[in-house]
């Protein structure tokens, strides 16, 4: 039987996942999405073209690999048919290749406008205002609209009037805005799905059908684990479970989790949106990083916050999502820096702590030096060629993390990688 990979974020989302899904995916039979919702942002290039897919499994674009959307995943139908519709106008066929799960929650219309209004100054932690947060909300509350409501139009309507009243309180009487029209909603949610219909059914028997069948699938993270509503840096997190171990729950295939585990982490270190960062830069070096790596959000633009790599934060990462090897992406943006730093320990008030201090905010890094490589590290075809910098750099990050690294990106062309 053919191995199976779960690929997780292992810092605060935007690793450059994206690259490295693509590359993983033409080599499954699968893909599954298993967690999150469309604030997720995978930057994909297929055939010179550049696609942001935020619920659509990468593997679209390769005819051979099944798609799949988990009941882990919080649905915006309106954000999947415009995705939908975006891959079928550059000629990506989905007829048979994308299924998603009838036991995915709904994240409605409704749940965007209490999530912007709730994001004030008094409030906020740094959402994407698409609503993810609210969504969640009503799943854990039980009151979620799930896929197979849809299906049944008198409880439909009453589903979401409901949800419409307990919202609308909110809005008027905290927030001081228009209410939310139910009967628009409801129009608005029925068109979208009938438009997506085929594309729903079951997904857990797909998948123990592929297993069984020796294919092997690979399961496609999104954020971070450092954003983990349980193991992040709380209350500035996500709102799903963002870990691997989250996989059985999320793509409703419980075997799933007994599959390697690949971790992403950048060169450095960024973050988007409120909490604790304590390697950020707020000098001339952390402009620097956040010009060559382009950083702002795939999803929203907004610019990222940048620092040097946190290997005390990465170590954590990788004990909780058990590890089986670490990919290195970015590694070209440090190429014209003469010094490179990594955060190898946290002090408050000179003694040292960890990573899951209470007091994540008040931490000081302690650093270790590396001198920099100064050249283009796109020049080179295998580890073994790279300057000893780079090496020493790679070296000490997977001494320090107790992980094989096993991948490299150090370019930012689709096949710039390196193995090992």
């Amino acid at each position: 039987m053919k191995e199976s990979l779960i690929l997780v974020g292992t810092q605060w989302g935007d690793e450059g996942k994206g690259k490295i899904v693509d590359y993983f995916s033409q080599k499954f039979d699968a893909v599954c999405r298993f967690q999150g919702g469309h604030n997720a942002g995978h930057t994909i290039y297929s055939q010179n073209e550049k696609f942001v897919l935020h619920l659509v499994p990468s593997g679209i674009f390769y005819n051979h690999v099944q798609c799949f959307i988990g009941q882990g995943v919080i649905l915006s139908l309106d954000s999947l048919l415009e995705e939908v519709n975006k891959l079928k106008e550059r000629g990506i066929n989905l007829e048979g290749k994308l299924r998603i799960s009838r036991y995915c929650s709904l994240l409605l219309p409704i749940h965007a406008t209490i999530d912007q209004l709730r994001e004030d100054n008094k409030n906020s932690i740094g959402t994407t205002k698409r609503g993810i947060g609210p969504a969640y909300e009503d799943k854990t509350a039980r009151r979620s609209i799930k896929v197979f409501d849809l299906e049944d139009q008198t409880n439909l309507k009453k589903k979401i009037e409901s949800i419409v009243e307990y919202y609308n309180f909110q809005i008027v009487n905290i927030h001081n805005s228009k209410p939310v029209d139910a009967s628009e909603m409801l129009v608005e949610t029925q068109k979208a799905f009938d438009n997506l219909e085929k594309y729903f059914g079951d997904v857990t028997d797909t998948l123990e059908e592929i297993h069984n069948k020796g294919g092997n699938i690979l399961y496609e993270g999104a954020q971070g684990t450092l954003l983990d509503v349980d193991y992040g840096t709380y209350p500035f997190v996500t709102s799903s479970n963002t870990l691997a171990t989250s996989v059985g729950v999320g793509s409703g295939f419980p075997k799933s989790i007994y599959s390697n585990v690949l971790g992403v982490a950048k060169a450095y270190t960024t973050r988007v949106g409120a909490g604790p960062f304590p390697t950020e830069l707020f000098d001339l070096e952390g402009e620097k990083i956040a010009e060559l790596g382009n950083e702002f959000g795939a999803t929203t633009g907004r610019p990222r916050r940048c620092g040097w790599l946190d290997l005390v934060a990465l170590k954590y990462s990788a004990k909780l999502n058990n590890l089986s090897e670490l990919c290195i992406t970015k590694i070209d943006v440090l190429n014209n820096f003469e010094n490179i730093k990594v955060c190898v320990d946290y002090e408050i008030e000179g003694k040292s702590t960890s990573y899951k201090s209470r007091n994540l905010h008040e931490v000081t890094p302690v650093y270790e030096n590396f001198a920099g490589w100064q050249c283009e590290l796109s020049a080179f075809k295998n580890f073994d060629s790279l300057p000893e910098p780079a090496k020493k750099f790679i070296y000490f990050i997977e001494d320090y993390v107790g992980v094989k690294i096993s991948l490299i990106s150090h370019s930012p062309e689709r096949d710039g990688l390196i193995f090992r």
